[in-house]
């Protein structure tokens, strides 16, 4: 099995942590891996990089996957991202997020996480409407705040006893007209009665939070396409699959045997 990992100058300090333990445990995994500093040079089937929506390494991925190849994406984790040494990174293969690849799993790495799930909701709390970020809006298209503004007018149509907040990405600019929620994000869903979000790692905290859910895109759809308040059995299925989905640079090797076994 061969892998091109792209490991260019200036890549997030840890991305390029992951990406690089990943070269370093390839040969273990029986993976020869190509490193490419520069551009894309479709020298191997695989094509292994750090942020999908990386708008300079976007075209690569899409023409890699056009000519058949597989593609490995790695960006921040669902939770622990901020662990010294210990950082997680989420995974995905061949689209942005791995929704379509969830199934139940062991539940041994959710356990290891030691997170608790919570009873968090209110019905009659306010609808968090999580915004998008730079890179997001470029790919669809919009440099502005587009969604954000017609996903808000919606919200208050379909909810007008309840008080529709936004939360931005971080560093983002407030929405006019509606409050900012800013702070650690389990003070933001506490008593919140709706996230509503495109594909941000929020609805993964939701979850956990037991917030109901309504998203378009990213690893949560798996759970709440169609069904945006789970019960709490059908919550805890989808976060012990979740925890699949994320390794941390200590874990390369294994990393390696679960993508080769998802590969096939």
């Amino acid at each position: 099995m061969r892998c091109e990992v792209l490991l260019q100058p200036r890549t997030a300090l840890r991305g390029e942590k992951m990406l690089s333990s990943m070269v370093e445990a390839s040969a273990r995994a029986g993976v020869e891996c190509i490193v490419s500093t520069g551009e894309w040079r479709g020298l191997a089937p695989l094509l292994m990089t750090y942020g999908l929506g990386h708008l300079q390494r976007r075209p690569w991925q899409e023409a890699h996957k056009r000519g058949g190849g597989r593609l490995i994406g790695w960006d921040l984790g669902y939770w622990n991202r901020d662990v010294p040494l210990a950082f997680s990174m989420r995974l995905t293969i061949d689209d942005d997020h791995p929704h379509r690849l969830v199934r139940d799993e062991p539940a041994d790495r959710w356990e290891a996480a030691g997170i608790v799930l919570r009873e968090d909701a209110n019905a009659d709390g306010p609808v968090v409407l999580v915004g998008l970020g730079k890179k997001q809006r470029a790919l669809m298209g919009s440099r502005t705040q587009e969604w954000e503004r017609r996903q808000a007018a919606a919200l208050r149509r379909r909810f007008p006893d309840r008080e529709v907040v936004y939360r931005p990405k971080r560093g983002g600019d407030e929405l006019p007209g509606f409050r900012t929620m800013q702070g650690e994000i389990e003070q933001v869903l506490r008593g919140a009665s709706l996230v509503v979000c495109h594909h941000s790692n929020v609805a993964v905290d939701a979850c956990i939070a037991g917030v109901p859910v309504e998203c378009e895109d990213g690893i949560a759809l798996a759970l709440y396409r169609g069904n945006p308040a789970p019960s709490r059995e059908e919550r805890l299925r989808f976060l012990r699959s979740v925890a699949w989905w994320q390794w941390t640079p200590l874990e390369a090797a294994r990393a390696w045997e679960f993508i080769k076994a998802r590969l096939t």
